[in-house]
Parts: structure tokens; C-alpha cells; sequence
């Protein structure tokens, strides 16, 4: 299958260098990597919003920028449909407004109605965007985006803010609604279920660059897999056993085990948990202990503390797993915690991603 955009460039931004080359067929592809990695500015960069500094992009055979030959397509000229995490509705245009602004010809208003109704919006054409809830102004937002029948569509983590099973239902949508329109599309997030559901080719990436390339199917890959996570250096990943006892979901491994919420995709055998470093939660001393994170509580010890960007980032050994954690450097100061430092942690049940045999559930 013919690459249908192909993107080499690079962007200095203060401290921070940008240095992306990838490729992507008529397909879905995942930009998948930890705050601050570079992957809206990415997005920015293909849409036109940001200029490169050098290099050249390609998208359906149309040259959208080349610094040697000093093209630069602007953004509303790109045929790149956009979505961010905070939308951009029009607070004062209607629903149906929403879409068919920007669009031409006497068929607009059809067209407009018509990318509603694919998106279950039939009786909203009417309605303003504070009339709507989260996954309705989203839904709005796609339509407007794929309404110009764009080349490419770009997603910087749309259902982000949106509760677990909305934001299921929508990347099923999103799923169907690309084998409809057959329109390539490049999603951003940070979160693995994203990656599990969506992707058809998954870019990791790190500091500035992509360091991995590779068909999803790969990702599971267990030598391929270790190296990844070891390379991204981001998120906790142990492998072991889901174990039924006393009613409850546990992951086990040689030296410990973590509760997982109730979920019917769960069934006992071997497995990999996933634990973004944000989710691990300190424990106070001398503060009560939510009860959800009561039956995971863990003992480490600090091995190694990295100040990045305002937070601190801990690797924690404790029960043959080293841990990756990451909280603002106030809690860190708070708490006091040093290099060697015994340190009591917990995850909740909710907070704890299941890998079986190339799938993901969320453990929720």
C-alpha cells in the first residue's frame, strides 16, 4: 500500500529539539508517548500551524513543505482536518453552523446534516455547544473536522477528558467511522487503551523523536515489547498471572500482586499490567489510606530521583519491580524523600491496564 503522507523534519523551541520522520498509509496511526515527548507539536507542524525549521513533508503526492525548494502550504490550504483536546466549537454558532462553517457550495448545509447524522446528531442541529455534553461537542468536532473531506485528520487526544466507558463508545465510533471514509488518521495520546483499540500502526515516541515504528500487532510482541517499554523508558510493566480469590481479580508475580477492578474480559492465565507513573500514589504518613488503595499498598525503596519540567520522576525498587513514578516536585518535597529512602505507594484497581495476548482491557 502506498505511503499516503510522508513527513521528515525537525524544530528548534527553546531547549527542546523536535526531530520526526514518519510515514502513514491509509490507516490509523497512534503518536503514542509521555507529556512532553513532542507529539502536538508534531500535529502543529503537519497542520501548518508551526513552521519547521528544515525538511519536508508530503501528503496524497501534494509537496506541503520543502525548506530546500522554501515551499510552505499554509494551513488552511492543506486539506488537514484538526481536532484538540480543548475544542474549538464556535460558542455563538449553532451545532449544524459548527460544521458547515468554512464549507462552500449550495450543498453545504446538506453535507453539514449529513456528517450529523453519521455522528448520531440528528436532533442537535439546533442546539448550542453548551447544550451539549462532553462526547456530543466531540462528536461535533469530528464532523466539522472530516466535513471538507480532508487528506488527512489529525487528533491530539480527543476523548481525554471524557469518563472511561464514553470514552470507549467513542473510539469504537471512531473505529467504524474511519472504515466508512477510508481517511487517514493520526491520533496523539499518552494513554495504552488508546494504543490497544485504535491503532493500526503505533509511532513511540520520546524526547523529540521516534524511536519506534511498527504495525500494532508487533507491539505484543514479547522481545519487541521489552524493549520498547525499557527504550521509552515510561510506565511500570510487569509480567505474571491473573489469579481468581476470594471473588476478587488479582495480578500476581513472584513477589507480590496487585487487586484489579472487576471486569467479565478478565480470565485467569498469563498476563502483563501496565501502570502509567502517574498513577502510582504516595502514601502519607499518619494520613488514612483510601480504601481503593488499601489492598495494593507496596513497600520500595528509592533508587533515583529526575527533576523534569516542575515534577519529579522516582524509580522505585520493591518487590523485584522497579516502579516509575512521577508527582509535582511540591508532594516530593512535602514528603521529604531522598535516594535510598524507604517509601510506601499504591495503585488503584481502576489505574491498572491489562495486556493479554496482543489485547488490552482496562481494568474498570
Amino acid at each position: 500500500m502506498k505511503d499516503c503522507l510522508e513527513a521528515t523534519f525537525s524544530k528548534r523551541l527553546g531547549n527542546f529539539s523536535l526531530d520526526v520522520s514518519l510515514r502513514l498509509k491509509e490507516e490509523i496511526g497512534v503518536l503514542f508517548g509521555p507529556s512532553g515527548a513532542g507529539k502536538s507539536q508534531t500535529l502543529k507542524i503537519l497542520a501548518g500551524i508551526v513552521k519547521p525549521d528544515n525538511g519536508r513533508i508530503n501528503l496524497m503526492d501534494r509537496l506541503l513543505y520543502d525548506s530546500s525548494s522554501s515551499v510552505f502550504i499554509r494551513a488552511a490550504k492543506r486539506k488537514i482536518g484538526l481536532v484538540f483536546q480543548e475544542l474549538a466549537l464556535f460558542p455563538h454558532l449553532t451545532v449544524l453552523e459548527n460544521v458547515a462553517y468554512g464549507l462552500k457550495g449550495p450543498n453545504r448545509w446538506r453535507l453539514a446534516k449529513s456528517w450529523l447524522d453519521a455522528m448520531r446528531l440528528e436532533g442537535f442541529y439546533d442546539r448550542m455547544p453548551d447544550q451539549l455534553s462532553g462526547g456530543q461537542r466531540q462528536r461535533v468536532a469530528l464532523a466539522r473536522a472530516l466535513a471538507p473531506k480532508p487528506d488527512l485528520l489529525l487528533l491530539d487526544e480527543p476523548f481525554s477528558a471524557l469518563e472511561g466507558p464514553l470514552r470507549r463508545a467513542l473510539r469504537r465510533e471512531l473505529k467504524k467511522l474511519f472504515e466508512r471514509v477510508k481517511t487517514p488518521i493520526l491520533y496523539v495520546t499518552h494513554d495504552i487503551e488508546d494504543v490497544c483499540s485504535l491503532a493500526n500502526r503505533v509511532f513511540i515516541m520520546r524526547d523529540g523523536s521516534i524511536m519506534a515504528d511498527l504495525e500494532a500487532s508487533k507491539l505484543w510482541d514479547p522481545l519487541i515489547q521489552a524493549n520498547i517499554w525499557h527504550s521509552l523508558g515510561w510506565g511500570t510493566l510487569i509480567r505474571g498471572e491473573i489469579a481468581i480469590d476470594d471473588g476478587y481479580h488479582w495480578f500476581t508475580w513472584q513477589k507480590g500482586r496487585l487487586r484489579l477492578s472487576p471486569s467479565k474480559d478478565l480470565t485467569a492465565g498469563r498476563a502483563t499490567v501496565f501502570i502509567p507513573p502517574d498513577q502510582i500514589k504516595l502514601i502519607y504518613p499518619n494520613l488514612p489510606v483510601d480504601h481503593e488503595l488499601q489492598p495494593n499498598t507496596q513497600e520500595g525503596t528509592i533508587v533515583e530521583k529526575m527533576e523534569i519540567n516542575g515534577s519529579v520522576r522516582l524509580y522505585i525498587f520493591g518487590a523485584d519491580v522497579e516502579w516509575h513514578a512521577e508527582y509535582s516536585k511540591d508532594s516530593y518535597l512535602t514528603l521529604n524523600l531522598r535516594e535510598g529512602h524507604p517509601i510506601l505507594f499504591s495503585i488503584k484497581p481502576s489505574s491498572i491496564t491489562v495486556l493479554t495476548d496482543g489485547e488490552c482491557c482496562s481494568a474498570n
